[in-house]
């Protein structure tokens, strides 16, 4: 994985905080989608699943986040809260990150870039979260990134469409992943 996607994801993880480690499950499949992670690297790596609770993808992430407090960073790559230590050179969080990323959770595999029908799953969620009133929304698939995802609020970050969409994304996802 690229060093930029790999900070992305860092800072992603970032709002979502760390709890103890829960075991690795299986994502809710698309119907008909029988394409499965390009790597053995991946197919060990956790897998987020659609369904997850914040908790139980802070329990997901918690060997993650251990592995880079053993490394002396934080998950936001710098030095862990009253450790008393300077901050790490980029040297030291480059190395963490690398040597912590089979520890990362991957995307839903909905969501996955390398899931190639993951557009389409996209498409179906902004469908739904449009019949639900959201104006300002759209599939968003970044060059480079690891997911697949929604850009909510348009041009003028409309606030009606972000937190519309915020709300019912999940209920979206969950309900599009069964067709």
């Amino acid at each position: 994985m690229k060093k930029a996607s790999l900070a992305l994801l860092l800072l992603t993880l970032t709002a979502c905080g760390s709890q103890p480690a829960q075991p690795q499950v299986a994502s809710i499949s698309t119907p008909g989608s029988s394409a499965a992670p390009t790597s053995a690297t991946q197919e060990q790596r956790p897998r987020e699943r659609l369904d997850m609770t914040p908790e139980d993808y802070e329990a997901l992430s918690a060997p993650y986040v251990q592995c880079m407090k053993e490394h002396g960073v934080d998950k936001k790559g710098r030095s862990p809260v009253g450790s008393g230590r300077p901050e790490p050179s980029k040297e030291e969080v480059d190395k963490a990150l690398k040597v912590c990323e089979p520890k990362f959770p991957l995307p839903p595999w909905e969501k996955d870039v390398n899931n190639p029908e993951a557009v389409d799953f996209a498409n179906r969620v902004v469908q739904c979260l449009r019949g639900k009133g959201v104006r300002y929304v759209e599939v968003h698939n970044e060059p480079g990134g690891n997911q697949v995802g929604y850009a909510f609020g348009g041009p003028n970050n409309d606030a009606a469409s972000i937190s519309l969409g915020l709300e019912h994304v999940k209920e979206c996802e969950i309900a599009s992943s069964k067709k």
